[in-house]
């Protein structure tokens, strides 16, 4: 069980390095490299997003029903073949091309990898929501080295922007051929020890039939729209800030340099916010609820930001909401499934966080177009308020 956790997380951190590569200096790149419009660049990146999000669909389907490790190579592959077309020939509209298939083959990769997690949790003594943390961890440990070093990097060389992500995914390809039966050894069917200290999703105690099924699928559309709103806020940071903080007067650097910050609070933050708030809140719902209202609450602060330290600290208090709400959702959806339908649960986080992904950039984009960027941060607080609100009405086992 421990190896399985190990050699999940190293593919985790493997996988958020590609993320911290290419999301920071995409809408840069096409603005600013390519001289394409922001609108243009908001569009693109909503379509990476979309096939991204049919990845984690397909992701879903492909692990529960044909083979966990073979949506994970096939995901890898697909993965791999774009980022060399993008490091060889980064020129429009090739560029977008490979993007868009890159985004389908690292959906596949997300899913799986997620859909792995809650397999593993459903089988930990103790709290099972540690996995969950610890993942979320080790995906920000990757983002903040990938952020810190494209900073660098990006200004060097466009081929390597690219090329060492692919690096990166034939890495992961080599450790899944070589440890794949480690994390096959996972029994999905296997009988706790201590069922009162398991997240309760086993095949014996269906929540859809505990809950009622009118009232699980409210639970789901809550939790989705959730997600949806949360990432589409949260995107804002991967996508228009760049162009914003660009346009106040800093460089790609020190807007890179946030998202080092973001990862490195984390490792403070997360395990004090686990530690205490998995105390106070017994219910998933009530940690996602506050964790979102703070995640809202920060964009407050943007529309007024005369220095860098209001950007920090922006994303401090971001850091502090997401450390609460991006970990607890997969294990919300985990305590909804079963062993016959884990995957595409967990798809459902994958496939509503790219979609929020998808449209974000767009939509911000088009927002602060015809209005500005002080309306879109409004915007996205009162909308992250509303869906905690809603967060409240599911209906949770305890």
């Amino acid at each position: 069980m421990r190896a399985q956790r190990i050699w999940l997380l190293i593919l985790n951190i493997t996988f958020n390095l590609v993320m911290g590569f290419i999301l920071p200096v995409n809408t840069i790149f096409i603005h600013k490299n390519l001289h394409e419009s922001l609108v243009t660049a908001g569009f693109a990146l909503m379509v990476y997003s979309a096939f991204m999000m049919i990845g984690n669909a397909l992701g879903g389907i492909m692990f529960d029903r044909f083979s966990k490790r073979g949506t994970l190579y096939i995901g890898y592959g697909i993965s791999i073949i774009s980022l060399l077309g993008m490091s060889v020939h980064h020129v429009w509209p090739t560029y977008a091309i490979m993007l868009f298939i890159l985004g389908f083959g690292m959906g596949l990769v997300y899913t799986a990898v997620n859909a792995y997690t809650a397999f593993i949790a459903e089988q930990m003594s103790g709290n099972s929501r540690v996995i969950f943390n610890n993942m979320y961890l080790a995906a920000n440990i990757g983002i903040a080295i990938g952020s810190t070093a494209v900073g660098f990097i990006f200004k060097w060389s466009i081929f390597f922007t690219f090329f060492i992500p692919m690096l990166l995914f034939v890495l992961s390809a080599v450790i899944l051929l070589l440890k794949a039966d480690v994390l096959d050894h996972v029994e999905e069917h296997e009988s706790p020890v201590n069922e009162s200290n398991y997240v309760k999703s086993s095949d014996t105690l269906d929540p859809k039939i505990a809950i009622g099924s009118s009232r699980f699928n409210v639970n789901l559309v809550i939790i989705c729209a959730s997600i949806f709103i949360v990432w589409l806020g949260y995107s804002q940071w991967d996508s228009n800030l760049s162009a914003y903080m660009l346009d106040q007067g800093y460089t790609t650097r020190e807007y890179g340099l946030v998202f080092t910050i973001n990862a490195a609070s984390l490792l403070i933050i997360q395990p004090v916010m686990n530690r205490v708030v998995s105390k106070v809140f017994k219910l998933l719902k009530y940690q996602i609820f506050l964790g979102t209202v703070i995640m809202g609450s920060s964009f407050l602060l943007l529309p007024s930001a005369k220095s860098y330290l209001a950007y920090v600290i922006s994303m401090l208090i971001l850091t502090v909401g997401e450390s609460m709400v991006f970990p607890t959702i997969p294990a919300l959806l985990s305590k909804m499934s079963t062993n016959k339908n884990r995957g595409a649960f967990q798809s459902f986080y994958s496939i509503f966080g790219s979609l929020g992904r998808a449209i974000g950039p767009y939509a911000g984009s088009l927002i602060i177009t015809a209005l500005s960027f002080s309306t879109l941060f409004v915007s996205i607080t009162i909308s992250m308020i509303i869906v905690a609100v809603a967060m409240i009405g599911v209906k949770e086992l305890a």
